[in-house]
């Protein structure tokens, strides 16, 4: 799908997550102006207007509210009759605007003294925290980490990390103190992904260069990611580290064309010494956007910079992603992360209990880790939920109380919809017949159906993408995550599919969209 143009508001507003579309570039971009032509405040001159908004904001709602919705927000404009806040991302904004917007608005009149209309406009470069300013120096002058490793020298070990402000500006994500390679539990099914990435920030930009670590979500690709990131930041004294989401990367593309300010977005991204990028896999169907990461990886690479990017699949199966990039994903080191087997299971059940200072009983341990096999952070949210129910009952934890907290994830464990009950839904709701399904036509009245069961059987089976692409014709598991994007892209879209899928979920006893 090529990228149309759009006006800034049509791309605040367009989707970035699964298909997306982008701006094309705005000429003749100059210095914002008010009405009366006179320029716009800088942040810094915003900076106390908006600091006493947020302290009456915090006078309204609770503290982790404003934390959740308001931490990262920014004053972007400031008129006589009218103010606009920036905020991160288009589902920030739209989440405010349905819950927030009349306490936003009281509390600009309290602050400011007078009525001032609100608007919220998504801006991911300005709704980022007040950081230090920092001196940029030359890429050539600045020792980079495999610059370092090239000339034998080793790391600093500076000990404890302020990690509020450890990474460079335009990172979007923040660091957890709790994900670092000492807290990963390592087992069969992530023993080389876990290896691959502690090699990477011993010797970075030298070995594995780029990693590309994927998986389905759950497994620990965050964990090691940061983890990466902290040892970088603990061992190599000066290192620039960007850490970002996909999304983010596209939305600064999309905000540096409409400005005309392309040359500073490819400054910031190229005078990095590590690129992080999380949910690669969302520059698919992003024509223009993957043309501009490709240049940026070959700088990157070229000057021995190291790149780590994750994604839920191999380069190869992200769809419409131009050869050239899969080709490049592929130059250094590409591993995934599988689903635990059952003794990691225990083991990650075990640390996450100790973790918050309790024992988890190994008969408990091993109920959890038969009936939860689906990822990580499910195991970890049954945990969370027993010991809550434990200290708000006043029992002891047992395997009879975990029946009891557990009962909703137990009962769709033993009971969850099979692939005989999707196709059923399905071929009802469009009057098709299975043989339909897995034959090798490829006409609309066909095609969206199908691609529809194997949405449904990805978001409601546990059968992977190999056995779904096998069921529907022995199709290739890239054909599943093909639909699967395309279904979740219309979904955001389309109301109509919405309502189809909602229908269909409940037939199947699941929860509507």
């Amino acid at each position: 799908m090529r990228e149309a143009d759009q006006s800034p508001n049509t791309a605040e507003r367009a989707p970035l997550q699964g298909v997306g579309r982008e701006a094309a570039a705005a000429e003749g971009a100059t210095e914002p102006a008010d009405v009366s032509g006179r320029p716009l405040q800088s942040a810094a001159e915003l900076a106390p207007t908006w600091d006493a908004i947020c302290a009456e904001i915090r006078s309204r709602i609770q503290p982790e509210l404003f934390e959740t919705w308001f931490r990262r927000a920014a004053l972007a404009e400031l008129r006589e009759d009218s103010v606009a806040v920036a905020v991160q991302n288009a589902f920030a904004r739209d989440w405010l605007e349905r819950y927030h917007r009349s306490v936003i608005e009281e509390s600009v009149r309290a602050s400011l003294g007078r009525h001032a209309s609100v608007e919220l406009r998504v801006d991911p470069e300005l709704a980022l925290p007040p950081r230090e300013p920092e001196e940029e120096e030359p890429v050539a002058e600045r020792s980079a980490p495999a610059e370092l490793v090239q000339q034998g020298a080793a790391p600093t070990g500076r000990g404890p990390l302020d990690i509020s402000n450890a990474l460079v500006r335009g990172s979007d994500v923040g660091l957890n103190a709790k994900y670092t390679f000492d807290n990963f539990v390592v087992g069969p099914c992530n023993r080389f992904a876990h290896a691959a990435s502690v090699g990477a920030a011993e010797s970075p930009g030298a070995a594995y260069n780029p990693l590309f670590l994927h998986g389905n979500v759950g497994l620990g690709k965050t964990h090691l990611l940061q983890s990466l990131c902290f040892s970088l930041l603990e061992n190599w004294e000066g290192v620039r580290i960007l850490y970002l989401s996909c999304e983010t990367f596209v939305n600064h593309f999309i905000g540096a064309l409409e400005n005309g300010d392309l040359q500073a977005f490819r400054n910031k991204y190229r005078n990095v010494d590590v690129l992080v990028v999380d949910d690669i896999h969302l520059l698919a169907n992003k024509e223009r956007t993957q043309e501009e990461f490709f240049h940026t990886f070959n700088t990157l690479y070229n000057a021995g910079k190291q790149i780590v990017l994750s994604s839920d699949s191999p380069p190869k199966d992200i769809p419409t992603l131009q050869e050239r990039l899969v080709s490049r994903f592929k130059w250094g080191l590409v591993t995934e992360l599988e689903a635990p087997c059952y003794e990691t299971r225990v083991a990650i059940l075990k640390r996450k209990a100790r973790e918050r200072g309790r024992e988890l009983p190994a008969d408990v341990a091993g109920l959890l880790a038969e009936r939860i096999d689906n990822n990580i952070r499910e195991l970890e949210g049954a945990v969370t939920k027993l010991f809550g129910y434990a200290d708000l009952s006043g029992e002891p934890v047992s395997a009879e109380l975990a029946h009891v907290a557990l009962r909703d994830i137990f009962s769709v464990r033993r009971g969850g919809p099979t692939l005989d009950d999707v196709v059923s839904v399905v071929t009802e709701e469009f009057s098709v017949k299975l043989s339909d399904l897995q034959s090798r036509r490829r006409t609309a009245t066909i095609a969206f159906p199908r691609q529809v069961a194997m949405y449904l059987a990805r978001r409601v089976t546990r059968h992977s993408l190999e056995e779904v692409g096998g069921f529907f014709g022995g199709r290739d598991h890239s054909t599943v995550l093909y639909a699967v994007t395309k279904i979740s892209g219309l979904l955001e879209r389309d109301q109509g599919t919405v309502d189809t899928l909602s229908r269909l979920l409940e037939r199947l006893g699941e929860r509507p969209l």
